[in-house]
């Protein structure tokens, strides 16, 4: 079987979040941007640095800092709990990652023409048809690649360490939600709507 199915941007799919740990049980392989680290930080009530050290993988291949959610030691991700029934629980869902909220939707391109469906999801072809949202995908991108614009200036350009562009990254993006950017508006993202 393979696992992911290739569909265009407006073609519709059968989707069901059926609450099994699948996504946040088995990795996780959740890329971060500086926004969504920051919308964490937030909504939890403590600094982004906070948030890095005790949430956040920061890797750094070569010069390029590469952020990613850590797991609990098991490949379960450190927000997922359980309740008593079983059934999985994101305690940051209103910040939950972009990746999370378009999963089990995958888009690999900063201009995307299609994205991919992934099959291992238990979810897939259960439950109505649906579509991604445009503005959730458009707001995606453009998170995606201020991000790695702004990384790559602070390293390549201005020559900081990668660890001091994350730094200064973080830091800019943080107080742009201290001045109400919209991106940091939790209520806003969440009419966006998710898959």
């Amino acid at each position: 079987m393979t696992r992911y199915r290739v569909l265009r941007l407006d073609e519709a799919f059968r989707f069901k979040c059926v609450r099994c740990d699948f996504c946040c049980g088995t990795g996780p392989n959740v890329s971060l941007t500086a926004f969504d680290i920051v919308r964490i930080a937030k909504f939890l009530g403590i600094g982004w640095r906070d948030v890095l050290k005790s949430y956040v993988k920061v890797i750094i291949a070569d010069i390029v800092p590469f952020f990613s959610l850590r797991d609990k030691g098991n490949g379960e991700c450190v927000f997922m709990e359980r309740k008593p029934s079983g059934e999985t629980l994101c305690v940051i869902y209103p910040a939950r990652p972009m990746r999370c909220r378009l999963y089990p939707v995958i888009i690999e391109s900063l201009k995307p023409e299609r994205f991919y469906l992934d099959l291992m999801c238990p979810g897939v072809d259960k439950g109505s048809e649906t579509r991604v949202s445009m503005r959730l995908i458009e707001e995606y991108v453009r998170e995606r690649r201020e991000h790695y614009r702004r990384l790559f200036r602070l390293v390549y350009e201005e020559g900081l360490e990668p660890q001091d562009a994350v730094e200064r990254l973080l830091e800019e993006v943080w107080k742009e939600a201290e001045g109400g950017a919209e991106w940091a508006d939790l209520d806003k993202l969440e009419m966006l709507g998710s898959v």
